[in-house]
């Protein structure tokens, strides 16, 4: 064979192999970028604070939100009260995962609150504190702390210390149920409201020990997003 035409064939097939390649690679990559936009995508239901009106907070006239929540012991309790969510264990949860809050707002939450509770771990959680003169109200009463003995679960809101954005911290907790009020799908019912700074990222998450028996009752539901823990996000507009 001509040495040229040997040539040819040879850079043909490099020329072959190098586009194959190229094509494998953007392949790869397409993929391997799908997969982590996937996993890193926020899967959390996004439930929306309703603005209604101003309200005024230590001389300043904000906008006034509202948002709401409920506790359930168990997914037989939820449906029992028609809210429809299947969970994959039998774990207590809250109803809303991803708060989202307007910046710069009076918030006001309510709660239902239907499951049972035992000792908290540390008495500091069963105090109000965060909410507009730390109260809050059970059942129209209003209150600043509970027995720590009487407690169900908290919502306890928080960001991690930065300069980037305003502080923000709740701690609300809520009474326990009776195992004959919840036998008879009772409930209570807990308001309290509290300021917005500016927009940033927090958490929320409970911090009596309703998890199994590893990391003090801390482990299982407690480390599970969706059940008692999730985002908050406080936004502009």
């Amino acid at each position: 064979m001509d040495t040229s035409t040997e040539n040819e064939v040879s850079g043909g097939k490099r020329l072959i192999s190098a586009v194959a390649f190229l094509f494998l690679g953007v392949a790869v990559v397409s993929t391997v970028g799908f997969t982590l936009h996937s996993v890193s995508a926020d899967s959390q239901k996004k439930a929306y604070a309703t603005v209604n009106g101003t309200a005024t907070v230590n001389g300043a006239t904000l906008k006034h939100a509202f948002i709401n929540e409920s506790v359930f012991p168990d997914d037989a309790t939820a449906r029992a009260n028609q809210v429809n969510r299947t969970n994959s264990h039998p774990w207590p949860f809250y109803t809303e995962e991803h708060l989202v809050l307007p910046a710069h707002s009076l918030i006001t939450m309510t709660l239902k609150v239907y499951d049972s509770g035992e000792q908290l771990n540390t008495n500091y959680f069963a105090k109000v504190v965060g909410t507009v003169d730390n109260t809050m109200t059970v059942d129209g009463q209003q209150v600043s702390s509970l027995d720590p003995t009487g407690v169900q679960h908290t919502f306890t809101l928080h960001g991690l210390p930065t300069s980037t954005q305003d502080p923000l911290f709740v701690n609300v907790p809520l009474p326990k149920m009776s195992d004959a009020e919840m036998t008879a799908n009772k409930y209570r019912t807990v308001v309290f409201s509290f300021v917005t700074g500016g927009a940033g990222d927090y958490v929320w998450n409970c911090e009596y020990p309703c998890g199994d028996g590893t990391y003090a009752k801390f482990g299982a539901v407690m480390g599970q997003n969706g059940y008692m823990s999730g985002k908050v996000s406080v936004v502009n507009g």
